[in-house]
């Protein structure tokens, strides 16, 4: 091998070895991880609407938890053998917030989702955050300032517009959409888990998250039954599978690991605003994936929703 040849090959190397630790590099850049943890989030719409007629919800919500139980148990069981006496003693805490955030969010999340398409999933699940400042002035009696009030008043009235289609004659006659409803009730749930969080044990993320999950299995139990016995049980076929295994991977695994992993690097208020690009991927996904139509209504509540959050969020990116 002659010099020219030699270098040739040394310089091949070296270009190789850093487009690799580059490609590495990206998967512990926290901005990057955050915004796979929402797109990941965004699937959970895509993979709900596919889901029916496929796989019945309950039966989601049971399948979903036990095997993330499983492979959670596997990761850190050993840290969650050092933290049972703390879990022990807010037993009754942890089931209740399990059961709201985790087994009942999720069985509404999907039932849902039979009757109204992802977009709306997507839009009504962005605005989360104002449910969570409602249920905190009520439940911790937290002060909220006049930008707050104002943001969500708005992001209420973008809720009023994706549950009416756009049509003020439909809220009038209360002709809403029955799965908007329902997903509305979840988020409710959901934030009352948000909110119960600020009192949570000194565990880690991942042990508590590990918990969680295995009161999510067991409290979709009496759902699973009930499915069985009222003859609503769908068991699923490949399509089902596939669905299934997206659910587990995506937004219950891995967002899960990526979202924490982004919480460690760059802290909880700026990690929290990565969540609000979840109903614009999830309108993305849902145009490409499912054919959904993108309507004028649907980019105004957009707009409205973003407005809405950044004006009771911009304190908490000036305390980060």
């Amino acid at each position: 091998m002659n010099k020219i040849t030699t270098n040739c090959f040394i310089f091949n190397i070296y270009i190789l070895t850093f487009q690799q630790d580059g490609f590495m590099n990206i998967f512990t850049n926290a901005h990057f991880l955050l915004t796979l943890t929402s797109l990941f989030w965004a699937f959970n719409t895509i993979a709900g609407r596919a889901a029916v007629d496929e796989v019945s919800p309950l039966l989601v919500v049971s399948v979903r938890w036990f095997f993330v139980s499983i492979i959670l148990t596997f990761l850190c069981r050993k840290e969650l053998i050092a933290t049972w006496k703390v879990l022990k003693n807010r037993l009754k805490w942890l089931v209740i917030m399990g059961l709201f955030g985790f087994t009942s969010f999720n069985s509404f999340y999907y039932i849902a989702a039979h009757d109204t398409i992802a977009i709306n999933l997507g839009l009504v699940q962005g605005t989360m955050p104002a449910f969570i400042i409602i249920i905190s002035r009520f439940w911790l009696k937290e002060h909220i300032n006049l930008p707050q009030l104002f943001g969500v008043l708005i992001t209420f009235f973008a809720v009023l517009l994706v549950v009416s289609s756009g049509d003020p004659y439909a809220l009038l006659k209360l002709q809403l959409n029955k799965g908007d409803i329902v997903m509305i009730f979840a988020c409710t749930l959901y934030a009352v888990y948000a909110v119960g969080l600020r009192k949570k044990p000194k565990i880690g993320a991942l042990a508590l998250l590990t918990f969680f999950s295995y009161v999510a299995f067991l409290g979709s139990l009496p759902g699973l039954f009930y499915e069985a016995f009222s003859n609503t049980l769908i068991l699923p076929g490949i399509k089902g599978v596939i669905v299934l295994s997206v659910i587990i991977i995506f937004p219950s695994f891995l967002a899960q690991i990526f979202f924490m992993k982004g919480v460690e690097k760059i802290g909880p208020a700026r990690s929290g605003l990565y969540t609000n690009l979840v109903p614009v991927f999830a309108s993305i996904l849902a145009v490409i994936l499912l054919g959904e139509l993108f309507k004028l209504y649907h980019l105004i509540s957009l707009i409205l929703i973003f407005i809405g959050i950044y004006m009771f969020e911009k304190k908490r990116i000036q305390f980060d």
